[in-house]
């Protein structure tokens, strides 16, 4: 803004209509003056103006005010009235000159029309107007869903402008209004008079960047000003500026505080890692930071990942991009996190492929995200192993936008929606269900339904249930991680404060973690029942599986054995069905390990065994879990001890963010507790400096015995050839 009037922002006008004036292209305006000088040149005949009103119009406009827009007409100094053959140096000015007298009149004025030189693009003609000319489009004002009052009226006041050799000529000037005028004290309320001056904008500044909130900022200004009809603005202009303001400040100079503090993270966690994007001007587009705990994180619970855009929920954050996890907890975790400024595929596989790389390349069985074209062909180029699928939570509120009149008209189109959803265990069953409910509400020609159904095997459970998905057939959990990042995360922050209050919700998350952990080794969860594999299970799994895991057990009961089928000497195959349910389930058992497999897949994709393969192992007498129906993530155990961190099946990224995290740990302990006493500094540089010398020998020794190997390996081909050919 910087004084600029709100109105200004838009240079353009609204092209209502083509009316011609003198013009003349070649010309060159110049303005040598900060200040509006009018001069009044009445030597051309003046044009007549087709826009006053008729003799009936202005018999229609009311007496009364006519009488007090008189009245105030009257008190506007003459140099401030705009007049028939009045000369512009350019448009600008001659709308701030008629923006000037519309604000001591009491009226707000807006650009109506323009017509411009095909050639040189300058303005030939122009049209300005008050803000409450025309009248509002009737069939528009029926389908919308809220109705705003009526604010024009067919108001006539306006002046026009035409080219001419010295600049910009008023042809035509009316000031005859039919609505109420505003007072001195609500004119600051007219849009086109809201504006902040640069002294204004100066101290809203200096507000904003020691924290104090707008609010608070408004109530300052108020009170220097004695009253809001002082001030020049409203609230609203004053939040609107700042959020200019700082926008301003990333694309200038911020985005150097932010690359400032990830090289001081650096500094203090040497495995905390960030990767940029630059745009064609070279300046930051996308960010994306994850330190040692998300990398860590990610080898042991990496196989689910949601990536959750919440900039496309709440736009009054920041766009950050969240990739997200569960761990053995049911809790969700942060992998890493993302700052994007565009939707596009480019800067989407810009930002899977960093993330790849950063986790050492390894891709998650499945990942779950918006319904996004970009998001989904960055998907099929990055992670082309990965299992997309499509966030049913994010569905569910497309839906209530897309089917909002079939919701309110139908009761049982939610329940039935859900079922096509959730309930199905085989395709066919799906099929006939979707194709009833599209029959039953009559929406074969709805077309939202239409692209929905064509990407069903990314939303459909039955569609799902051969991959592994960690029970996240939504991204629900993450909504909840979202209202807590709001308690902390803000617009109103720059960016380096930004990361360090998400910081801190990763730092409430991680303690979260840490008190489920201390109550998972402390207590043993309540058993419904007294079974050897509840007794198993509550101290294998964590609080939040074994609750799962023994409501299957539990729903065993409701469960019945039909019939059964020798498959081959090891192999028997089930048929359970449900009590009160017309449905049957495949169970295959396998003597040789007591292994269980069940058509409904819940282990396939949940991790736990069902029901229906728990009333097997039941009849089969199997009192403890068989280990391959044990999934380890889900454990109280699943996060790798200190030994296994240096075992070679997990890839070097990982390993090496997992060492730089503990040593760093570990000698920042030291540092803490040494450097203030004098006698313990000097033996920890002692011990310090032979440890050097011992890990720099450590290392030469295993690059000699790499070597060595190496030339036995060339020399031992070297003598296999030399005696073939001999």
């Amino acid at each position: 803004m910087d004084g600029i009037p709100y109105s200004m922002r838009k240079l353009d006008f609204e092209l209502d209509k083509d009316i011609g004036g003198p013009a003349n292209p070649s010309l060159r305006t110049t303005y040598n003056s900060n200040e509006v000088k009018p001069s009044l040149n009445i030597s051309e005949p003046s044009k007549p103006n087709d826009d006053l009103p008729t003799s009936k119009e202005t018999v229609c406009v009311d007496t009364s005010i006519q009488n007090k827009l008189k009245e105030k007409l009257s008190l506007i100094p003459e140099k401030w009235t705009p007049k028939i053959g009045m000369i512009f140096p350019t448009v600008e000015e001659a709308y701030e000159f008629y923006n000037t007298y519309a604000g001591k009149v009491g009226f707000s004025i807006r650009k109506a029309s323009r017509v411009s030189c095909k050639r040189s693009n300058q303005v030939r003609y122009g049209k300005f107007c008050c803000s409450r000319e025309g009248k509002r489009n009737a069939s528009r004002s029926l389908n919308a869903k809220i109705h705003r009052p009526e604010t024009r009226c067919g108001c006539m006041a306006s002046m026009t402008i035409s080219r001419a050799k010295d600049g910009y000529r008023v042809i035509g000037f009316n000031e005859t209004h039919n609505h109420m005028i505003a007072t001195p004290t609500k004119s600051h309320m007219l849009r086109s008079q809201r504006r902040v001056s640069d002294i204004q904008s100066f101290q809203a500044k200096m507000a904003d960047d020691a924290g104090i909130a707008p609010k608070a900022v408004m109530e300052l200004m108020t009170r220097e000003a004695n009253g809001c009809e002082n001030i020049g603005f409203t609230s609203t202009d004053l939040k609107n500026y700042l959020h200019s303001y700082r926008t301003r400040n990333m694309e200038k100079g911020e985005a150097c505080g932010i690359l400032q503090y990830f090289e001081d993270r650096r500094s203090q966690d040497p495995s905390f890692v960030y990767a940029i994007q630059l745009d064609q001007a070279e300046l930051v587009t996308n960010l994306f930071w994850a330190d040692a705990q998300m990398i860590v994180d990610y080898a042991h619970f990496g196989d689910v990942v949601s990536f959750d855009t919440t900039y496309r929920i709440h736009k009054e954050n920041r766009p950050l991009a969240v990739f997200e996890g569960v761990n053995n907890y049911m809790q969700t975790i942060i992998f890493g996190a993302a700052l994007l400024y565009d939707e596009t595929t480019a800067s989407f596989e810009w930002l899977f492929e960093v993330f790849l790389k950063t986790m050492g390349g390894k891709q998650p069985q499945t990942i779950l995200t918006d319904d996004d074209a970009a998001i989904e062909n960055a998907i099929n180029l990055v992670l082309p192993k990965s299992h997309h699928r499509l966030c049913v939570w994010y569905m569910f509120q497309n839906a209530a936008n897309h089917l909002s009149g079939v919701f309110e008209e139908f009761k049982s189109f939610s329940q039935d929606f859900k079922s096509c959803v959730y309930d199905y265990d085989d395709a066919n069953e799906f099929e006939n269900a979707w194709k009833n409910m599209i029959n039953k509400y009559k929406l074969q020609e709805n077309e939202w339904l239409q692209r929905l159904y064509s990407k069903r095997h990314k939303w459909a459970l039955i569609f799902g249930r051969q991959t592994f998905s960690a029970s996240m057939c939504t991204t629900q959990s993450s909504e909840s991680l979202n209202s807590y990042l709001k308690k902390y995360v803000n617009i109103k922050y720059d960016l380096p404060r930004f990361v360090q209050h998400f910081e801190r919700v990763v730092a409430d998350r991680r303690y979260e973690e840490l008190k489920a952990e201390f109550a998972a080794t402390q207590s043993i969860p309540f058993m419904a029942a007294n079974m050897a594999i509840l007794d198993f299970a509550s101290r294998v799994y964590t609080p939040p599986i074994f609750a799962m895991f023994q409501n299957e057990v539990l729903q065993q009961l409701n469960c019945r054995i039909e019939e059964d089928c020798v498959v081959s000497e090891t192999t028997i195959e089930y048929t359970i069905g449900l009590y009160g349910v017309n449905r049957r389930y495949k169970v295959t058992f396998d003597s040789r390990n007591n292994s269980v497999g069940c058509s409904c897949k819940n282990f396939e994709s949940v991790g736990i065994l069902c029901r229906h393969a728990l009333k097997i192992l039941d009849y089969r007498r199997v009192e403890v879990l068989p280990s391959c129906h044990v999934l380890r993530r889900w454990t109280i155990s699943a996060k790798k001890s200190k030994s296994e961190a240096s075992h070679g099946h997990l890839d070097q990224a990982t390993k090496m963010a997992i060492h730089k995290k503990k040593l760093f740990h570990l000698f920042t302990q030291v540092i803490n507790q040494a450097a203030p006493n004098d006698d313990a500094y000097k033996m920890a540089m002692q011990v310090g400096e032979k440890l050097l010398e011992d890990v720099s020998r450590c290392i030469k020794q295993a690059t000699v015995e790499q070597s060595s190997v190496a030339f036995d390996g060339i020399k031992v081909v070297h003598d296999f050839i030399v005696g073939g050919l001999t």
